[in-house]
């Protein structure tokens, strides 16, 4: 009995002491480094490709660089007193329908040398030019009228042209039909070409 009563008196003093010694809690800590980054995941799957867009309109087909160019003059200096000037195209008729067909007048004002450009308005001068021809061998076979702003004939003073310039183009497209007059003009154009210019004509053919 009295070993019990020392044990009990010894667990009662043990818990004041416990209790006695138990303190507040103490200020949280500075918080710790970052620890060192992960090894980074592996890539997703590629997605679905896109649909492909609708094909744009095709282009309009250039010039065959071996096109046959040719230019032929002839002399004026003798003609005049009329409003039509008649000639004969150096292409046969069998072959004409593959060519298109520039035409330059070369006339002279003051000693310096002018050309313009057939149909065209003469330079200087109230004057329009329109030219025809025909695919026949019967000669004449190509005519360049002359006539004022209120569209009557115009009689052109002899000796008033020097020379006719013709340039005769073969271009043939891809699907095998012959070009017309507007598909050289519209070539020369998206170079950067103007048609009414004789000069920038036959430096893009190669005429000089």
């Amino acid at each position: 009995m009295k070993l019990v009563k020392l044990f009990s008196m010894a667990m009662i003093c043990m818990a004041i002491v416990l209790v006695s010694c138990s303190g507040e809690d103490g200020e949280q800590g500075p918080e710790g480094p970052a620890g060192a980054q992960g090894p980074a995941g592996a890539d997703g799957a590629d997605g679905i490709d896109g649909q492909n867009g609708t094909h744009g309109e095709d282009g309009m087909d250039g010039m065959d660089g071996n096109a046959n160019v040719q230019a032929f003059d002839i002399d004026m200096s003798d003609w005049g007193g009329e409003s039509t000037f008649a000639f004969d195209l150096a292409i046969s008729a069998l072959e004409r329908p593959n060519y298109a067909f520039l035409f330059y007048l070369e006339l002279t004002i003051d000693n310096v040398s002018y050309t313009h450009a057939v149909p065209g308005k003469v330079p200087s001068n109230p004057v329009v030019t329109d030219v025809l021809y025909s695919n026949s061998d019967t000669s004449p076979n190509a005519f360049i009228s002359f006539t004022n702003l209120n569209g009557l004939p115009f009689v052109v003073p002899e000796g008033f042209y020097d020379r006719l310039i013709i340039i005769a183009a073969e271009i043939t497209s891809v699907n095998g039909k012959a070009s017309d007059i507007e598909s050289l003009k519209d070539e020369l154009k998206a170079a950067g070409v103007d048609t009414n210019d004789y000069n920038a004509v036959a430096a893009y053919f190669g005429l000089d």
